[in-house]
């Protein structure tokens, strides 16, 4: 992989006009997933060989980015290169830079309540969004993609995550209400603010999926802090605590796959990075200590 400004130069204006042959370049990831650059005023997204989020595909991403615009603020999609015959050597998308920065939950002291309505706002928005199943059916093929993943990428057979998707499967809500298309990663740390309380984009889609709407609400409650969604107040939709019970273990249960696909990435040579053999040994902790509901 080649992140030289001369290659990214090159690169990109394989697939976009008017990109200088020398941009500026400013890497803004921390190395664990997707490799994402500033050049000049656009955002380039590219995909490691890899990492705890494979397969990395931007055709995915900008799929999904090109079906929510319009309902909620989002980079928009500019260009993508599919394939590794070019200059950086791996597949890139290239986006719009949304507006404002993103902020660390500690960086605000004030205004929190303001940042809560914008976000509920912002994700009640996007539930809006309906897709052509239910949510039962929603549950089901993601159920069997996680499990998939699992069979892919586990360095070895982990009864407690087998027990917590057969808990899932035979608890599953009977739910025949249209689907929604949901962010995946709905929290603090995936929002642009030009200020406080305004929102100037959500980011990172990869994990967008057609699904319950109480997974977004659930996942705000583990992994947002303080900007979680409790309510319908600035949300807009009903809250269903029963389901948001399970939502909150399906997520965790999806989330362990990426501990799977960090140390499966570092084991096939696809990375030498040792954080991602440290994600994955961490998962397999967590897992152990964290799943015993499927089994008591």
């Amino acid at each position: 992989m080649d992140l030289s400004p001369a290659a990214v130069g090159q690169a990109v204006a394989g697939v976009l006009d008017g990109v200088d042959a020398v941009p500026r370049v400013e890497r803004l990831d921390r190395g664990f997933s997707w490799v994402t650059l500033a050049v000049n005023d656009m955002i380039v997204r590219v995909a490691p060989r890899g990492g705890s989020l494979d397969p990395y595909d931007p055709q995915a991403e900008a799929a999904n980015l090109r079906r929510v615009e319009g309902f909620v603020p989002a980079p928009r999609v500019l260009a993508v290169q599919a394939e590794s015959d070019n200059p950086i050597g791996r597949p890139f998308g290239v986006h719009t830079r949304v507006p404002g920065q993103v902020l660390r939950l500690d960086d605000v002291s004030e205004h929190q309540p303001e940042y809560i309505s914008a976000a509920g706002q912002a994700l009640g928005e996007l539930h809006n969004l309906t897709a052509p199943m239910t949510v039962a059916e929603a549950y089901d093929a993601e159920l069997d993609r996680t499990e998939a993943v699992y069979r892919r990428a586990a360095p070895g057979r982990h009864p407690e995550f087998e027990a917590a998707l057969m808990w899932l499967r035979t608890h599953r809500p009977g739910c025949n209400e249209s689907a929604v298309w949901c962010h995946g990663d709905f929290r603090f740390a995936n929002l642009s603010w030009i200020g406080p309380g305004e929102l100037g984009g959500i980011l990172d889609w990869e994990r967008a999926w057609a699904g319950d709407p109480m997974c977004d609400v659930a996942f705000t409650h583990r992994f947002s802090g303080w900007c979680t969604i409790e309510d319908s107040t600035h949300y807009g939709h009903p809250i269903d605590r029963e389901r948001l019970a399970y939502a909150a273990r399906f997520e965790r249960v999806r989330s362990f796959t990426a501990s799977m696909r960090a140390i499966r990435a570092w084991l096939d040579g696809r990375s030498d990075d040792p954080r991602l053999l440290t994600i994955g040994r961490r998962g397999e902790h967590a897992m152990k200590a964290e799943l015993g509901w499927a089994t008591g």
